[in-house]
């Protein structure tokens, strides 16, 4: 390989792989880039640099996530469904993720503030460097695809409110979601932003941390795995902006939900 051979970059919606006329020649399943020459990559490509018979499969062609270093151990974390937690997902003490608008922002105490690339956090007994990814936020499109703010929310709940269902409503096709526990919590912001519906957008459906803690009778670490699994569930389902359907009140330790399109009807 070339001191520099070769350059991958996203795009701002594919990966590109660009030789940088290198001498021995870059590969993408088998067929050399000419010097200078760009390819947009898809799941599956094989990658060669200089020696065809040393290949690589690209795995994963979505958009780069953020990622975190432990500066004690060199362990990597990355994020997942656009989230990043620290020290992992289990004791989620700090979760990384982007906003509705396309910044990111740390949540973590209860509250939400912005957070830039290479800053060190403290999580888990452990100092952590992030790296964010630089957001290509292009020409806006007619988005075919269920979005955070397109989709409805119908929560079914049982008359003892033990079991609740969530399905997602778009452009009337319906997806019933798995039943999981992580549901109560969000049907229990869902109600708050119901019941705020005179009040104006902005102020619908906020509620203090530690009384959200009381109504649900959980420990701050409880109710961030429940968050977080609820996110990760509605990104699985296809939903884009998930990791913003819980909101987290800069400045002061108010949680909310981040969906108007709500809906609650007996299970």
């Amino acid at each position: 390989m070339s001191g520099e051979h070769a350059t991958l970059i996203w795009t701002g919606t594919a990966w590109e792989l660009r030789d940088l006329g290198s001498r021995n020649g870059t590969f993408i399943d088998g067929k050399r880039l000419s010097p200078g020459e760009a390819s947009a990559l898809s799941k599956g490509a094989m990658l060669a640099f200089g020696e065809l018979d040393d290949a690589w499969e690209l795995v994963d062609d979505g958009p780069p996530s953020a990622v975190a270093e432990n500066l004690s151990t060199g362990d990597l974390r990355t994020g997942e469904h656009g989230l990043l937690t620290l020290p992992d997902d289990e004791h989620p003490e700090v979760v990384v993720s982007v906003d509705g608008v396309g910044r990111w922002r740390i949540e973590r105490d209860g509250e939400a503030e912005a957070v830039r690339d290479a800053q060190v956090v403290q999580a888990g007994g452990a100092s952590w460097r992030v790296r964010l990814p630089e957001l290509l936020l292009g020409t806006a499109t007619m988005n075919v695809a269920p979005t955070l703010e397109t989709v409805k929310l119908r929560f079914a709940v049982s008359r003892d409110e033990e079991h609740v269902a969530v399905t997602v409503v778009f452009r009337g096709d319906e997806t019933r979601l798995e039943p999981r526990e992580h549901w109560y919590t969000l049907l229990t912001l869902a109600r708050r932003r119901l019941a705020d519906g005179a009040e104006p957008t902005s102020e619908q459906g906020w509620i203090e941390r530690d009384d959200l803690l009381r109504m649900l009778g959980t420990d701050s670490n409880g109710l961030n795995v429940a968050i977080y699994r609820a996110r990760r569930q509605l990104d699985a389902a296809s939903v884009e902006g998930a990791s913003a359907l819980v909101e987290v009140r800069r400045g002061q330790r108010r949680i909310g939900l981040g969906i108007d399109r709500l809906e609650v009807v007996p299970l």
